[in-house]
């Protein structure tokens, strides 16, 4: 069999099979990239600078290995070769970091923790460990595209094909494996698994690689040949390309970063949904480069059209942002927000096309530079380490400085401006450089960008945040403020009622996340109310996660805390709090004893040496992407160890959209990590998981009762619902025994298994039959006999308030199912008769009637300050008087309100309260003319059977 020449062309199904082994390296590189920064993140932190540096580590890390290339890959003769053991070092090491990153955790944070509270040196020594960490892996990855572009380009005019076609297939494989370990490989095989899978393909690649080495080798050196020549120094024209592949990667990664942040003002910021984004972009480029290759085969001079392509990304983007809102209208389906396909139409609409032409530019300008500098090796490697560099700068420039300056607006047009300087560097006077004045595709690219730089849609963004929030603008809040952060797009709304402020609501990036409205102060307040009503004489408090602020709130009230430290990822959140608590005085961030710290909760834990009494957090949904390690087991154990003996976890459990089966993982890891765990009710569809490290006992009978007489929280527990020391005990859902039957066989939410949540539920149906199956659970009456038995309990409660709070079950019935927010309570009458007969409560009987104690401050502030009584006024006083059980002044004052014009009908409210007087004669006559004729609903004519039950009154029907 004869021997091929030296050079000779390798078989066009070796080419192929390179081409399918880095098919198979693109998938492998972004399934590790993906593990690799989701594991950083436990260690690290998920804040944005950490994931900054973690990011800029790994990206140095490509650069370096590129660089490598470009200066001694001439000397590789055996590249396909070489590149096989890259793939191994790759799959080898990778699969080493997953699997080490949970046993580095501890060492690393320990490592961490005396740079706790000094930014500077913090992040360096992030930046650092994660640069050496990520070192080897990086460089290799860096170093496979400019190897096979030597193998590949081995004859005259074949170096922009290859280069064109292995980048697309790469980028390609990178798209494949950002879908695939989001949709298929993470939930049944874990992140340890999925590495297995991903080193797997690396081996698969080097064995497919080897396979067809012997056909990519270079002829060796003859004895006597002269040695190669050192490479030349590059020429100007070489460093302007550079430059321009530097300026254009930076530019393009910064559009990402701006595209991204837009995008979660419309879509729920959710690991799939940031899956298919990514999953678009990398779409288009890989096929822009392949393209491209395509396109150079066919004799076109990367030199000619790399200025125009240059252009025509900026020009797509600008396009694209004016374009947007067509695409935005587009029905997916009844959830868009959690819908795939809709993520999918906005990324394509947006960033598709511009990704695509960038996929061209990139493999126009890499053939524009090997016509430059010759060598194969080093163009692919100096144009890859450009870019890459640029890449690397892109998103610290948008994210740091661009957005939160100018906002997403005018970075957007910035982004897209400055793709002429690169236009410029790659253009020049004389052919086949194009210029502005010969070269015809260069004028047409011009024109198109000036184009839609002039019509650049500015003050859309405005439209776009309102759009964000219309669901709470149509509610008659208002947009007070908006906030473009380095961590995200924050918006305060105010909701005033009769002119006043009544509540603050924070929307971070479209998605509604703290409020002050009474429902969400009842369970925000509880996490600190509970522990200190329970605990004997807290010190230390931790809270992660702000808000709005009423958590906070609650802890500040308690005067025996000496310290409290309050941890949030955003810095911009902290700064809100002045928005929210205008007042200083009122605003908790100002109390001398907290302290704040701008990092991510999970690294703080690991961190801080610091032990507290209180540990509570009320963190984003752990659907949200990158919050699932904030309800893992291992997170648990880190609250665990700073607890210290006696302390108690107050954490939040928001079922309001996940499944029971996802509540069921949390729960598990929470019951595994705390051995005494115990579930309590907060409001409605927020739930309380309670964990106790040690237990000391109950405090004494004589001293539970000190929290509602204390100046500062007796008050506060007392608006939000909890007038009475038992009523905590009516709280109680499941714990011991009847949580482990609750759970069953689930399986806990580990860092291991992020994919134990489900996801959001896909339909309104959906999540109906997800709130009925958690509504069980709300059944107060059920729980009650649970309670009796509870070991918890009788740990938390003395016996005294444990007897006690039996008979405010009954009470803690109404709550749940007259005051539910998300499932159609019944009519609140005859509870309201419950409460007032059975009860001395005052404030649930407002809640009843629609009104607070907050709506009852306000209305008497505008009638002190002179304000004419109106129709709304005098209902409200009216259901003060009711709920003090002054039922002739009620009556009263309701009739002046519906004189006035009260919008609705108060006279079978009226009905009743002229009953609770007494005035029986009196209440039927007003029914008779309120229902004259006997013509009613059937909802109203059982209200009158009731009312003939309840009084001996006498139906008009």
């Amino acid at each position: 069999m004869p021997i091929a020449p030296p050079h000779a062309p390798a078989a066009r199904r070796d080419r192929l099979v390179l081409g399918g082994v880095f098919l198979l390296s693109g998938a492998s590189a972004l399934l590790f990239e993906t593990l690799w920064f989701h594991l950083a993140g436990l260690v690290f932190g998920v804040g944005v600078y950490a994931s900054a540096l973690v990011l800029s580590s790994f990206m140095g890390g490509l650069a370096l290995g590129n660089a490598l290339i470009s200066r001694f890959g001439r000397d590789v003769a055996d590249p396909v070769r070489f590149y096989a053991a890259m793939e191994l070092l790759v799959g080898a090491w990778g699969l080493l970091l997953v699997l080490s990153f949970p046993l580095l955790t501890v060492w690393l944070g320990a490592m961490l923790s005396p740079a706790l509270d000094k930014p500077v040196l913090l992040n360096s020594l992030r930046f650092s460990f994660s640069f050496l960490l990520f070192l080897l892996p990086a460089t290799a990855m860096g170093a496979t595209l400019p190897l096979l572009v030597k193998a590949l380009a081995r004859r005259p005019g074949e170096f922009g094909l290859a280069l064109g076609r292995l980048y697309g297939v790469n980028t390609l494989g990178a798209c494949l494996g950002a879908l695939a370990g989001e949709t298929l490989l993470i939930a049944p095989l874990g992140l340890s698994g999925t590495g297995y899978f991903a080193a797997g393909l690396n081996l698969l690649a080097a064995v497919g690689a080897l396979a067809v080495a012997k056909g990519f080798r270079d002829e060796p050196a003859r004895a006597g040949e002269a040695a190669k020549p050192a490479p030349a120094a590059l020429t100007g024209r070489a460093k302007r390309l550079l430059l321009a592949g530097f300026l254009s990667g930076g530019a393009f990664l910064g559009l990402e970063v701006v595209w991204t942040r837009f995008l979660q003002l419309f879509v729920r910021s959710t690991s799939l949904a940031f899956a298919v984004m990514l999953a678009v972009i990398l779409a288009g480029i890989g096929l822009g480069g392949a393209c491209a290759g395509w396109w150079l085969r066919r004799e076109a001079d990367g030199r000619r059209v790399t200025a125009p392509l240059i252009l025509l990304v900026g020009a797509a983007a600008l396009a694209s942002f004016r374009l947007f809102e067509s695409a935005a209208g587009v029905s997916a389906g009844p959830f868009q927000t959690v819908d795939w396909r809709y993520v999918t139409v906005l990324s394509l609409a947006l960033m598709f096309p511009a990704a695509f032409v960038s996929g061209l530019v990139f493999t126009t300008l890499g053939e524009a530079f090997h016509r430059e500098v010759g060598d194969r090796a080093r163009s692919a490697g100096l144009v890859a380490m450009a870019n890459t560099l640029g890449a690397m700068a892109g998103p610290l420039v948008a994210g740091f400085v661009l957005i939160p300056w100018l906002g997403m607006e005018w970075s957007l047009f910035l982004l897209c401006a400055l793709y002429v300087p690169p236009a410029l560097l790659c253009a020049g006077p004389t052919a086949p450089w194009p210029s502005a004045k010969r070269s015809r595709p260069l004028q047409a690219a011009l024109a198109v960008f000036i184009m839609c730089l002039s019509l650049f849609p500015f003050g859309a963004m405005d439209g776009y945040f309102k759009r964000a929030c219309a669901d709470f603008l149509k509610d008659g809040e208002k947009l007070v403020a908006t906030i473009e952060g380095v961590s995200g797009t924050l918006q305060y709304l105010r909701q005033d009622y009769l002119g006043e402020p009544y509540a603050y609501r924070l929307v971070t990036d479209g998605y509604s996340m703290s409020s002050t409205d009474r429902s969400a102060k009842r369970y925000m307040k509880l996490f600190g109310y509970f522990p200190e009503a329970v605990l004997q004489n807290p010190k230390s408090a931790l809270l992660i996660c702000f808000g709005t602020g009423s958590t906070a709130a609650s802890l500040v009230e308690d005067k025996r805390l000496a310290s409290i430290d309050i941890v949030d990822i955003s810095r911009d959140v902290l700064r809100g709090a002045d928005i929210v608590y205008p007042k200083p005085e009122k605003n908790p961030l100002e109390d001398p004893r907290v302290v704040t710290h701008v990092e991510d909760g999970r690294f703080f834990l690991l961190a801080s040496p610091k032990k507290y009494d209180i540990i509570t957090a009320e963190p984003p949904p752990p659907m949200m992407a990158g919050v699932v390690n904030l309800y893992s087991r291992e997170y648990f154990q880190l609250m665990r160890e700073r607890l210290a003996d006696g302390g108690m976890v107050t954490y939040w459990l928001p079922v309001f959209e996940i499944s029971p089966d996802d509540a069921k993982a949390i729960l598990k890891a929470f019951s595994e990590v705390f051995e005494h765990a115990s579930l309590w009710t907060g409001d409605n569809f927020n739930w309380m998981m309670v964990g106790v490290k040690k237990p000391r006992g109950p405090k004494p009978a004589k001293d539970f009762p000190a929290p509602w007489q204390a100046e500062e929280t007796g008050p506060g527990l007392t608006r939000i619902g909890v007038e009475d020391p038992a009523q905590l005990g009516a709280l109680f859902m499941l714990d011991g025994q009847s949580l482990a039957d609750y759970l069953g066989e689930a399986k806990p939410l580990t860092d291991n298994y992020p994919k134990r949540l489900r996801g959001y539920p896909e339909s309104p149906e959906v999540q109906k039959a997800y709130l009925a199956d958690h509504n069980k659970l709300l059944d107060a009456m059920a729980a009650k006999e649970r309670f009796a038995a509870s070991a918890e309990a009788a740990a938390l409660l003395p016996q005294a308030v444990r007897a006690e709070s039996e008979a405010w079950f009954e009470t803690q019935q109404i709550i749940n199912t007259y005051l539910n927010n998300m499932l159609t309570p019944p009519p609140p009458l005859p509870a309201v008769n419950y409460v007032l007969s059975g009860t001395d409560l005052r404030v649930l009987p407002l809640w009843l009637m629609k009104s607070d104690a907050k709506k009852q401050a306000i209305v008497s502030k505008v009638l002190a300050s002179g304000l004419a009584p109106t129709a709304e006024t005098e209902f409200q006083l009216g259901i003060r008087a009711l709920a003090e059980r002054d039922y002739l002044l009620a009556d009263a004052k309701l009739k002046r309100a519906q004189d006035l014009g009260y919008p609705s009908n108060l006279a079978p409210a009226r009905v009743y309260v002229l009953c609770m007087a007494g005035l029986l004669s009196e209440a039927e006559n007003l029914a008779a003319v309120a229902f004259r004729g006997g013509q009613a609903s059937a909802q109203a004519k059982g209200y009158m059977d009731w009312l003939a039950r309840t009084f001996g009154f006498r139906s008009p029907f």
